[in-house]
């Protein structure tokens, strides 16, 4: 449907009873419509991945070293790892956040939002993706993730180091093999994007 009006593809209707379909055009498009509404006509919900391309995109337009096209399949990859390991991950940020092994069901609650911040994950995946593909530009294309976003570097350091230790087990930059926990990753990234600008 479009503006209203009915669009059938020539050849369509033929198909249809052709396969037993004796719906009419009246019948389909009603049909239609009780999906958009149970839908409250809300059918362009921003994914993760929205958020992802369109960061992509702008880090394009901003001259970032590392480019789009090679980030954005790692970031499908880590989308996929983030969805599969989806508790473990943001059980250790809520952790890594509180600092404590054993979060409050008040603290839990709280941090839902955390989990629902599909602009945080956005940022933390391509974070990651950068460090994957060039460990020299991660300072720079964080530098550029948090202008954009005003998502604070501590944020996406913590993030993206979640995303990487749980999803390829990797080490932060200028450590490798050593975990580094997430406040001294988030003061070298800080180091690093600001001798970036």
């Amino acid at each position: 449907m479009v503006s209203g009006e009915i669009c059938e593809l020539p050849g369509c209707r033929n198909p249809r009873k052709a396969l037993g379909y004796l719906h009419t055009k009246e019948e389909l498009l009603e049909s239609e419509l009780d999906v958009l509404k149970s839908l409250n006509f809300q059918i362009n919900l921003p994914t993760p991945l929205a958020y992802v391309e369109m960061l992509l995109e702008v880090l394009g337009y901003n001259g970032c070293l590392v480019p789009a096209t090679q980030l954005h399949a790692t970031c499908l990859t880590l989308l996929d790892l983030v969805y599969l390991l989806h508790e473990p991950m943001y059980e250790s940020l809520l952790r890594a956040s509180i600092e404590n092994s054993t979060p409050s069901q008040l603290q839990g609650e709280k941090f839902v939002s955390v989990k629902e911040d599909f602009m945080l994950l956005a940022v933390g995946v391509i974070a990651a993706s950068a460090f994957i593909q060039n460990r020299g530009c991660w300072g720079q294309v964080v530098g550029h993730l948090q202008s954009i976003t005003g998502i604070a570097l501590e944020s996406i350091a913590a993030f993206s180091y979640a995303i990487l230790t749980h999803s390829v087990g990797a080490s932060t930059p200028g450590r490798p093999g050593r975990p580094v926990p997430p406040h001294l990753v988030a003061r070298a990234l800080r180091a690093a994007a600001s001798s970036n600008t």
